[in-house]
């Protein structure tokens, strides 16, 4: 039996590579995922309203109209990034992807912790050190909530579903995901379109 997608909502993707094998280590590895993100807008239209990329994973979140799209999301992330990664590096990546998970987000609180939790995710990996490395990153939409909210929301968005302590340095100690309450902002629906 085929899953039932439901249409006009907003879902939380991932997909982790094969045994977790990082194939994304350096900036034109990640770059070819992030193409096929913006991808989706393109053949799809659909908006990625946020994302991250991390060494053998990626995070999602999006509104779907037509929840019937969602196969075509994963066969344009998975089978294009498969493929020019193996047109790229001369190596056949059938194998490439061994998971990926959709989740529905039901609520607004749900909607903020997929935020924080995807915006910071690169902190929570330990890929970036601060949230000043985070910012200038283009492989997380952190940058795009600071613009949108300010850089308080944005950081209390990963502070809420990622302990993070920063010391005078700027260094992070990163622990796992917390069960802080989300305070929500004004204008949330902004997030999801």
């Amino acid at each position: 039996m085929r899953p039932y997608w439901q249409n006009e909502s907003i879902y939380f993707l991932t997909g982790s590579t094969f045994l977790h094998y990082p194939y994304f280590k350096e900036y034109e590895q990640k770059q070819i995922v992030l193409n096929q993100i913006k991808k989706l807008n393109e053949f799809l239209k659909i908006d990625i309203s946020i994302y991250s990329i991390a060494i053998n994973h990626y995070h999602l979140k999006f509104y779907l109209q037509d929840g019937l799209l969602l196969p075509k999301i994963k066969q344009i992330i998975h089978g294009g990034t498969s493929f020019e990664y193996g047109k790229k590096y001369k190596m056949n990546y059938k194998n490439m992807w061994q998971d990926s998970k959709t989740l529905m987000v039901t609520s607004e609180e749900m909607d903020w912790q997929v935020t924080g939790y995807i915006i910071g995710n690169l902190l929570k990996h330990k890929e970036v050190s601060t949230f000043e490395e985070l910012k200038d990153t283009p492989f997380s939409s952190y940058k795009q909530i600071m613009e949108q909210y300010g850089e308080e929301v944005a950081r209390e968005l990963v502070y809420s579903v990622i302990d993070v302590d920063e010391n005078k340095d700027g260094i992070l100690d990163i622990k796992e995901l917390n069960k802080k309450k989300i305070i929500p902002v004004a204008n949330h629906k902004e997030l999801l379109r």
